[in-house]
């Protein structure tokens, strides 16, 4: 398993007091890593069709020369209470939509880890944060951490994790979170979870009525579902504890393994809500077919419905 190291983490901002919630998740992992922050705060540059736009509903926004100076200030000041802290920190703010001036700064320190909230105030002053951390996710090769936002959550203090998760599906894809997962589960001192979804009896039958049926080779050439249940959990507790092995053998202290059936998304987010204080660690896609998880719609739904962060890796950006 390869190792991975992060040069330094972007933090993308808006003013917004729900955006600043990604704070003290930076704070840490800079701390922990010993990394720079680079806190970015894009604006848009002056268009016609902006203008018009605002004209035809009677609304006023400052000129980007303006915004670009009130960006500096926010920025600056965020950053002073940062560097307060002994971080390094420095500033950007891009001439850009705001999910493209987020990846072009990415793209040039395919190192750099992002962080930044799922919600921000929408609005021409400030982004929606849900959808530009969806348009990054698609865009960027770098990995992404996402927090979801709280509604009573707060930019101050320590964020209190307690696990780190891992979903495989037993492709070498999904396990490309692994480099990950070990370099922050050493530094955060957390325990990890693997954990793997297999299909209930259930999806076999739906999967053997749809067409050929999957008949694992260490078995008879007819086997009956449970059988196929049995193996596949079996088969899965070794993938389990095979990884746990080599985590172990990377310096990750502690690591237990979990099985369990169902659809992914749906086990994978009642795994984390069971788990107080969970930071979940996956890749964007896997495998599909019985067995495997389409790993950029489970992704999606766990960032949606758990309410804990995710670190999201793109296949390819393992460093």
């Amino acid at each position: 398993m390869a190792s991975t190291t992060y040069s330094r983490i972007i933090l993308p901002l808006d003013g917004s007091e729900t955006a600043e919630q990604a704070l003290p998740h930076v704070n840490t992992l800079a701390s922990r890593l010993s990394l720079s922050i680079r806190l970015l705060h894009a604006v848009e540059p002056d268009s016609p069709a902006i203008t018009q736009s605002l004209y035809s509903n009677r609304r006023w926004i400052e000129p980007a020369s303006s915004r670009k100076a009130d960006a500096k200030e926010y920025l600056e000041r965020t950053a002073s209470g940062l560097r307060d802290a002994g971080l390094d920190v420095d500033t950007v703010i891009p001439d850009r939509e705001p999910a493209t001036g987020i990846v072009e700064e990415a793209v040039k320190d395919s190192n750099a880890l992002i962080a930044m909230a799922s919600h921000g105030r929408s609005g021409l002053a400030r982004w929606w944060m849900g959808s530009v951390a969806d348009k990054v996710l698609h865009m960027a090769d770098n990995p992404l951490l996402i927090i979801r936002v709280q509604e009573q959550g707060s930019a101050s203090g320590v964020p209190a994790l307690e696990k780190l998760i891992v979903p495989l599906d037993g492709s070498d894809v999904a396990e490309m979170a692994l480099p990950h997962a070990a370099l922050l589960a050493s530094a955060l001192g957390l325990p990890v979870k693997l954990l793997q979804v297999t299909p209930a009896e259930a999806d076999y039958y739906s999967y053997l009525a749809a067409g050929p049926g999957m008949v694992p080779t260490s078995l008879p050439s007819s086997p009956s579902v449970p059988e196929m249940v049995e193996l596949a959990d079996r088969e899965s507790l070794g993938y389990l504890e095979d990884v746990s092995a080599r985590l172990t053998r990377e310096g990750v202290g502690q690591v237990e393994t979990q099985v369990t059936q169902g659809a992914p998304a749906d086990a994978i987010v009642d795994t984390v809500t069971s788990e107080a204080g969970s930071i979940v660690v996956m890749t964007t896609h896997g495998r599909t077919g019985v067995g495997r998880m389409l790993l950029g719609s489970v992704a999606d739904r766990v960032i949606r419905q758990s309410g804990c962060p995710v670190l999201l890796i793109r296949p390819g950006s393992d460093r």
